[in-house]
């Protein structure tokens, strides 16, 4: 595969307004989305809050870490074009790499005794990734910078309080913004990664136990 061939066309550097969508769409990543769910998980999971957070790091290296690594690897070796994997013919592998992160960081959970939340949202991840991967490859490309902002602000509003879906509207148009400016995704492309996050939360919120 050749720079030339894999190159995607992306607005001028000179922008402020593509700097500020670049960052934000750092900022807004899948991963972090991913590594703050699994900390969200393990610290409200274990009545003391440092061992939680300490679950959630384990835990969230395998499902976020793992990952990122591997992409930023990939691009070095211009098997990707891009660390946010734009093109849809690049994911297909990118997501078998995710689940496979998430099913090592499920056995690890398992084995040690991971706090009950842990345990749930891992195979919730799996869930989620096999449909907005199966999506994606027969249908539109999610954005999984929605899908994933999504499902953490619906889990902190199942752990924590109803008030954070407030970040839905305050936040999720940021999201859209930086997606959109770069030209990474199509507005159904966003609110079908929204919508498939919440539908998977929220059937998996039938399942979800007691913290601690």
């Amino acid at each position: 595969m050749t720079g030339n061939e894999t190159k995607i066309r992306i607005p001028a550097t000179g922008d402020p307004a593509t700097r500020a969508a670049r960052i934000l769409s750092d900022l807004f990543a899948p991963a972090v989305s991913v590594f703050l769910i699994c900390v969200l998980c393990g610290v409200t999971g274990h009545p003391h809050t440092w061992v939680g957070l300490g679950w959630g790091i384990l835990i969230g290296s395998f499902c976020a870490v793992i990952p990122t690594v591997t992409i930023h690897v990939a691009v070095r070796r211009e098997q990707l074009t891009d660390r946010h994997v734009t093109r849809r013919d690049q994911r297909w592998w990118v997501f078998l790499v995710c689940v496979a992160s998430v099913l090592g960081g499920m056995a690890t959970a398992v084995l040690l005794g991971a706090p009950r939340p842990l345990l749930w949202i891992l195979p919730t991840m799996v869930a989620g990734l096999v449909l907005a991967g199966g999506v994606t490859l027969l249908g539109p490309k999610v954005s999984m910078h929605a899908f994933c902002f999504t499902s953490l602000v619906v889990l902190a509003a199942m752990l924590l309080s109803p008030w954070w879906l407030l970040a839905l509207p305050t936040l999720l148009p940021v999201v859209a913004f930086a997606r959109l400016k770069l030209k990474h995704h199509t507005r159904l492309e966003l609110a079908l990664g929204s919508g498939l996050a919440a539908a998977v939360m929220l059937g998996a919120s039938a399942y979800m136990p007691t913290a601690g």
